[in-house]
């Protein structure tokens, strides 16, 4: 039997207070190592032009952390990295 109750539950469901924003890079390779990373698109229908360059540039840090990560990583070629950022709504709001 469970003990959470159905309001506990809805207090926790953070869909209904977030954003989720979905943004793409690029990571090239050669030799192993990293030669660039690029943002390739900021998938977002209703973002200021501000808004879409620090959702950027964010995910351009996010891609450099995951940069070394052995499923990433290549010994040559380019990866597509998608990277998902919640944010709360009024935090969103606030980067005007």
């Amino acid at each position: 039997m469970s003990s959470f109750s159905l309001t506990q539950l809805n207090a926790q469901d953070y869909k209904k207070d977030s954003l989720q924003f979905k943004i793409i890079t690029q990571i090239k390779y050669k030799s192993g190592a990293v030669q660039d990373i690029k943002l390739k698109k900021v998938l977002c229908d209703y973002c200021t032009e501000k808004q879409t360059k620090q959702l950027g540039l964010q995910a351009l840090k996010l891609a450099s952390l995951e940069q070394n990560d052995p499923k990433n990583k290549k010994e040559n070629g380019i990866k597509i990295l998608s990277i998902y950022i919640r944010l709360a709504k009024t935090d969103f709001s606030a980067i005007k």
